[in-house]
């Protein structure tokens, strides 16, 4: 009996290593993108469709990544929203006609690859995969 309780302790106490897997990323722009750094709730209101021009005029382009654990990190961290959650708030968007869900890219690579040809573009990446094709925006 008492091993039960330790085990059960120790299960309790320990984090799981599921939970606390979730990438770094980081949130980038096209280079010549004049913007340098963004509220964290300015980069939420991009990602849900509620800003959606620049400081210049210019609309702003979203680009996300499909599943994984940068963008699990990415959705949980800025947007306080469990990737189901945020599907189901652009799905309900399409579905209503108030807003047009992100494209999507498969990786990191793709995503900077699509944020380097568009200077309307936002997006984030894994913080591994940072390069000078893009510009990090930094998060206040």
């Amino acid at each position: 009996m008492p091993s039960r309780r330790l085990l059960l302790l120790l299960l309790l106490v320990l984090p799981w290593p599921a939970a606390v897997a979730a990438a770094d990323f980081v949130v980038v722009v096209n280079k010549e993108n004049p913007v340098e750094t963004l509220d964290r709730s300015e980069v939420k209101n991009i990602f849900l469709g509620k800003k959606t021009f620049w400081p210049n005029g210019q609309v702003i382009d979203v680009i996300l990544q499909d599943e994984g654990e940068v963008h699990q990190g990415f959705v949980l961290e800025i947007l306080r929203k469990t990737p189901a959650q945020f599907q189901l708030y652009w799905k309900l968007a399409l579905f209503s006609g108030t807003g047009i869900p992100p494209d999507q890219q498969p990786d990191s690579q793709a995503v900077k690859a699509a944020i380097a040809a568009n200077p309307k573009m936002i997006g984030y990446i894994d913080v591994q995969q940072l390069d000078d094709s893009v510009k990090k925006i930094e998060l206040k």
